[in-house]
Parts: C-alpha cells; sequence; structure tokens
C-alpha cells in the first residue's frame, strides 16, 4: 500500500492534468477552487468548481474539460477522505494554484476560515 501522502499527492496529479489541459497552451498561470460539500442530512454530496487563467494579461473565467472533467466528481472526495483519515483535517474547499514558473501548489480551507478570493 502507499504512503498517505503520496496517495494524495496522486490524486492532486490527476486534477492538475483536467485542469492544465482545460487550459489554451499559452496561458501564464491557472487556478481551479474545488468545493466538497458533505454536510447534507440525506448523507449525499456535491463538488462544484470555479475555474480561471491568465491569458495575454486577462483573466479569463471558463469551465474544465467534461470530457476530462467527469472524474472530479470521484476525485475530490477520494482526496478529502484520505487527507481526513491522514490528518484528521476536515476542509470543504482547496485551490489548485498552476503559477506562473510551472510550479503547482494548493491551498485548504476549512469551515471555520474565511474564504479565499
Amino acid at each position: 500500500m502507499e504512503h498517505p501522502i503520496e496517495e494524495q499527492r496522486l490524486i492532486i496529479e490527476q486534477l492538475y492534468r483536467i485542469v492544465r489541459s482545460s487550459c489554451p497552451e499559452d496561458i501564464t498561470s491557472a487556478k481551479c477552487r474545488f468545493e466538497y460539500d458533505h454536510g447534507y442530512e440525506d448523507g449525499s454530496e456535491s463538488v462544484g468548481e470555479t475555474f480561471h487563467y491568465i491569458q495575454d494579461g486577462k483573466n479569463i473565467s471558463a469551465a474544465l474539460n467534461h470530457t476530462l472533467a467527469f472524474p472530479v466528481m470521484d476525485l475530490v472526495p477520494q482526496l478529502h477522505a484520505k487527507m481526513k483519515a491522514h490528518t484528521g483535517g476536515d476542509w470543504n474547499a482547496f485551490t489548485l494554484f498552476i503559477n506562473e514558473d510551472g510550479t503547482v501548489t494548493t491551498k485548504f480551507e476549512y469551515s471555520d476560515q474565511e474564504p479565499l478570493d
């Protein structure tokens, strides 16, 4: 069995590939905020995303490529479950950033924090 951090990294890498392949080639940077709501009384859950990229100095709001984005509905809950089992953290959203230098970073949001812009 893989190490919990490695399992989490692999899921984030899959999400990165979906975000990156939803962008035009010549972007400067991109970010996608994934929301995960799992607090419904009937036990249901929902996953949403807000996706932007910078191209030619303009901030463009777009949708993820839906032929690629379908796995997001499975990947986000998987990531939440693995992180909660590993650290006990119960986040409700996270943003995946593709930075200008090509690096990828993530920022997790917890219900007791103020939301990011």
